[in-house]
């Protein structure tokens, strides 16, 4: 798809080529035009422009506008993920100015395929396709299929993630989909990281990053490395936030080793440095001056980075291998400790087993976030079916909230016979209350 496909004409003048298609909208527009019409149409204006001229740019070509979306074609595929990259770049670097007409969000779909040019119309199985693939991104994302990726994967730097098959409205086969990453998603993360372990940002390097991107990532790190304390201590607050209301755990946004130390203590019960004496890990020693066995938990930073690192990606039985190796992890508080995180590990077991037991027949009734949502069962994981658009992730993919709220319907259901109900409950305690959801 590098070189430019030829087109060929039939008598009744239509046109057969193979193209990258790029599909635009823009998320919650209606809604947005109900609240301030006026307001909400320049602000969709301005971004057509700005979109225009990056499809301009990259040699691309605009056939149809739909209402608050574009559908774009390209000869080139990697000329056609450049130009996404460079509207969601653009589109967040706006977004930073605060413009005074607000600010909307955009999705985009990729997908290369055959379309058929009939005068003004534009049809064909790849048109159809893409404009799935765009109801299926997430906004301000980029949303690209298997043959799309595979199709620039090695020829231009961008960093994709495997979403798996994802299934949309009125469609019987899921679509194989990979993502870029909202841009704040990327930028959040890697900030969270810096200020946790910095030495971890700087080993990190740029590699495999798209390259539309990278400057803007690195910008904003070392923003957040330079600044005062003052912005220091309100950025690890607002990233630790963040953390929490996206399901990414308990304690990002941490910095120094001595505050890695503080959340030993605070958390753990121990302020272990990283010098071996007694009195530096706060280690009880007995009268013949041999180090008694201590009294409490006590994790030093990097064991505390660990802990949180795998408590994030729900890797419990991995912190339970960290905690029975720490300092102290035969007191009555590690001890505690441990069984919290056994007991973490139960609970994935137990979950893991009920929710293949629900079908698209007898699905989950949630509110998530406010919405209706049904959810169950499939090949690739757990759909989660908002009023037809469905998204298939493994269950340990999707947020701390919708976990919980996943595990607390399956109390009231009895589908796989389990008979534990009473610790499923305990367990789901010990959820909350690492996760803080």
């Amino acid at each position: 798809m590098d070189e430019h496909a030829s087109a060929p004409q039939n008598p009744q003048g239509e046109q057969r080529t193979l193209a990258s298609i790029m599909f635009t909208d823009v998320v919650g527009f209606s809604k947005h035009s109900a609240i301030d019409e006026e307001r909400t149409y320049r602000a969709l204006n301005r971004d057509f422009d700005l979109i225009y001229k990056a499809v301009a740019d990259h040699n691309g070509q605009v056939l149809n506008t739909m209402g608050d979306g574009m559908m774009v074609v390209f000869m080139s595929a990697v000329q056609c993920v450049q130009c996404a990259i460079a509207i969601q770049g653009e589109l967040y670097r706006q977004a930073l100015s605060k413009p005074e007409d607000g600010v909307l969000q955009h999705r985009l779909g990729l997908h290369v395929g055959d379309i058929i040019l009939n005068g003004k119309n534009t049809m064909g199985d790849g048109v159809n396709q893409a404009a799935r693939i765009q109801a299926l991104a997430r906004p301000e994302s980029i949303a690209m299929s298997k043959e799309f990726h595979d199709m620039v994967v090695n020829k231009t730097p961008f960093k994709a993630k495997y979403l798996g098959p994802l299934r949309a409205k009125n469609i019987p086969d899921a679509i194989p989909i990979f993502e870029i990453s909202p841009i704040d998603d990327e930028i959040r993360q890697r900030a969270a990281e810096a200020l946790f372990t910095p030495e971890a940002a700087a080993n990190e390097g740029a590699t495999g990053r798209r390259g539309a991107l990278i400057l803007l990532s690195v910008i904003v790190l070392l923003v957040v490395v330079m600044s005062s304390l003052m912005f220091m201590v309100k950025s690890a607050a607002k990233a630790s936030e963040l953390a929490r209301q996206n399901g990414r755990g308990f304690q990002a946004g941490k910095s120094t080793p001595e505050e890695l130390k503080k959340i030993g203590k605070e958390r753990f019960g121990g302020n272990k440095s990283e010098t071996n004496t007694p009195e530096a890990n706060n280690v009880p020693v007995a009268e013949n001056n041999e180090p008694a066995a201590p009294t409490s938990l006590s994790l030093n930073a990097t064991e505390v980075a660990e802990v949180t690192s795998k408590t994030n990606t729900h890797d419990y039985a991995g912190v339970v291998e960290v905690l029975k190796k720490a300092s102290g992890a035969d007191s009555e508080d590690g001890k505690a400790m441990i069984k919290k995180y056994e007991d973490l590990v139960a609970f994935q077991t137990w979950l893991n087993a009920d929710i293949m037991t629900v079908t698209e027949l007898e699905p989950l009734n949630l509110t998530l976030d406010g919405v209706q949502v049904k959810v169950y069962s499939a090949q690739g994981g757990v759909i989660v079916d908002n009023a037809g658009v469905l998204t298939t992730r493994n269950l340990w993919e999707y947020k701390e909230s919708t976990i919980l709220a996943i595990a607390e319907m399956l109390l009231t259901k009895t589908m796989s016979g389990n008979p534990v109900l009473a610790e499923s409950r305990g367990w789901i305690a010990a959820f909350k209350d690492v996760h803080k959801v």
